[in-house]
């Protein structure tokens, strides 16, 4: 099996890493600048297959910005809150 996972952290960090734009009319996965689908989020991460991202299963840096859409502070982002997530909402 071929190990993707440093390639797609890569982008994935980097995409996180970019200034927060909101995405409009934009198609599944976001566009440039915008945040990352959850969906490819799940792909690259979701090791455990629950269909949310946790502490232990995405790199630290992804981390530090992704737990900001952990709404309920259970250490899981869960689709509803990723995609409710909106930069400058937290204190």
């Amino acid at each position: 099996m071929v190990n993707r996972n440093w390639i797609t952290t890569a982008v994935v960090a980097l995409m996180l890493a970019a200034p927060s734009v909101e995405v409009s009319a934009q198609g599944p996965g976001g566009g440039r600048g915008g945040k990352p689908s959850f969906d490819r989020l799940l792909e690259a991460f979701d090791t455990d297959q629950d269909d949310a991202l946790s502490e232990k299963e995405v790199p630290e840096r992804v981390w530090k910005r992704l737990s900001q859409a952990d709404a309920d502070g259970n250490g899981a982002v869960t689709r509803a809150e990723f995609d409710g997530y909106r930069p400058g909402d937290q204190p």
